[in-house]
C-alpha cells in the first residue's frame, strides 16, 4: 500500500470535519429529545432517537468512503461504530415489539399497539431505512470481512423486527385496493417474506460453512416455520407447500445430525 502523503492526510482531515459536525448535531438533537421525553410519548421519542441513530450509520459509512477515496484505506473504526449501532437499534426495537419468531400474531399484538402512532407508510419507510443502513454497512465491510457470520445474526434480528411491527390482523381485515395503505401493507409483507427466507438461508449457510452448530440449523428451521405461518395466514398456498417441503428436508438433516452425535457419544 502506498504511503499516505501529508497533503492527502490534510485533505482528509479537512473534509471529514463536515461529517463530524453532523454527528455532533445528531447527538445534540438526541439529548433534546431525551430531556423533553415523558411517559406518554416515551415510545415515539425512542423511535425518533432510533431514526437519528440510523442517520449516524449513514454518516459513519460516509466517513469510511471518504477515507477510501482520499487515503485509499478503509476506516474500520467508523465501520465498527456503524455495525454496533445497527445491532443496538435492533435490540432496542426488540424491546418494544418483542423478538418472538414462530408464534401467533396474538402473542405480540399488544406490543405492536405501542406503535399505533405510526402509519403503514411510516412503518414501511422505517423498515426500508433500516434495511438500507444494514446493506450499506455490509457493502462497506466487503465480502471477506471477519464479521460475515455476525451479519447473519443481524439479518435475523432485522427479519424478526420487520415482521413484528407489521399489523397482520389489519392486513387480513382490509386487504383491499380501495383501502388506505393497501400498497404499503403489501410492500411491507413482501419484505417480511423475503427477509425471513434470507435469514433462514443465512443461518443454514452459517451452519454448513462455519459453526456446525445445531442451534444455527434449528434457528434456520424456525425462520422457515415463521414464514410458513405467515403464508398460511394470508392463504398463499404455493408458498405454503414449498415451505413445508423445505422444513421437512431441513428437519431430516437435523435428525440425521442428532443421530450422528448420539452415535459418537455411545462409541465413547
Amino acid at each position: 500500500m502506498a504511503k499516505i502523503t501529508d497533503d492527502q492526510r490534510n485533505q482528509y482531515q479537512e473534509s471529514v470535519q463536515f461529517y463530524k459536525k453532523k454527528l455532533e448535531e445528531i447527538v445534540t438533537e438526541q439529548h433534546k429529545i431525551k430531556s423533553s421525553s415523558n411517559e406518554s410519548d416515551k415510545i415515539s421519542n425512542e423511535i425518533k432517537i432510533i431514526k437519528l441513530n440510523l442517520n449516524m450509520i449513514t454518516i459513519f459509512c460516509g466517513m469510511n468512503d471518504l477515507s477510501v477515496d482520499l487515503l485509499n484505506v478503509k476506516n474500520t473504526a467508523f465501520l465498527d461504530k456503524a455495525r454496533q449501532q445497527i445491532y443496538d437499534i435492533l435490540i432496542n426495537l426488540g424491546n418494544i415489539v418483542t423478538n418472538y419468531l414462530d408464534v401467533p400474531f396474538s402473542e405480540y399484538s399488544d406490543n405492536l399497539k405501542k406503535l399505533d402512532f405510526m402509519s403503514d407508510e411510516e412503518k414501511l419507510r422505517f423498515v426500508r431505512y433500516i434495511g438500507l443502513c444494514n446493506d450499506l454497512i455490509k457493502k462497506s465491510f466487503g465480502e471477506n470481512t471477519k464479521w460475515k457470520w455476525s451479519f447473519v445474526d443481524i439479518d435475523s434480528r432485522f427479519a424478526i423486527i420487520t415482521k413484528n411491527i407489521f399489523d397482520l390482523k389489519k392486513y387480513q381485515k382490509i386487504d383491499q385496493p380501495t383501502e388506505a395503505g393497501f400498497r404499503e401493507r403489501r410492500a411491507h409483507l413482501s419484505i417480511i417474506q423475503k427477509l425471513l427466507q434470507n435469514a433462514s438461508n443465512g443461518l443454514r449457510e452459517k451452519y454448513e460453512l462455519s459453526t456446525k452448530s445445531i442451534e444455527d440449523l434449528k434457528r434456520a428451521i424456525d425462520f422457515q416455520k415463521a414464514l410458513l405461518r405467515i403464508n398460511s395466514v394470508i392463504g398463499d398456498t404455493d408458498k405454503v407447500e414449498t415451505g413445508k417441503k423445505q422444513i421437512e428436508v431441513w428437519t431430516t438433516l437435523l435428525e440425521k445430525y442428532l443421530s450422528e452425535l448420539e452415535s459418537k457419544k455411545r462409541v465413547r
